[in-house]
């Protein structure tokens, strides 16, 4: 049903000079979404990509998978489709950062207590005065 506009995605991708691995993920991710909405392309909009990636992050798909599902959508909706983007309808999700995992200050002088090297002594010194 939706054959066509895959071709023309992969074509898309190919005058671009992408990779043969990132234009099969675009029409894999293309096609998840177009067989979601089940209709006509040239009838899309993007309030059916947000309601999509929405669905998407509600089974719990992670910020980085989500985005790239955006970025085929978005490369298909300009370069297929012709369909004016909106960011502000669809914007990219901010990807999650965890904080790194440090050593607590008594960690620290435990670590530094059990070595003899005078440096890290000293080291512990400096920080017992502060």
């Amino acid at each position: 049903m939706y054959e066509k506009y895959l071709e023309q995605l992969e074509e898309a991708g190919k005058i671009r000079n992408l990779k043969e691995r990132s234009i099969n993920c675009y029409k894999n991710y293309v096609s998840y979404f177009l067989k979601y909405q089940n209709k006509n392309p040239e009838e899309l909009t993007c309030q059916d990509v947000r309601t999509f990636l929405l669905a998407k992050k509600e089974e719990g798909l992670k910020a980085t998978t989500l985005n790239l599902y955006n970025s085929a959508i978005h490369f298909f909706y300009r370069n297929v489709l012709h369909i004016l983007w909106d960011d502000i309808t669809v914007p990219r999700m901010i990807l999650e950062h965890k904080l790194p995992t440090v050593l607590t200050a008594s960690e620290i002088d435990r670590l530094l207590s059990a070595v003899d090297d005078i440096k890290y002594k000293a080291i512990r010194t400096y920080l017992d005065c502060k």
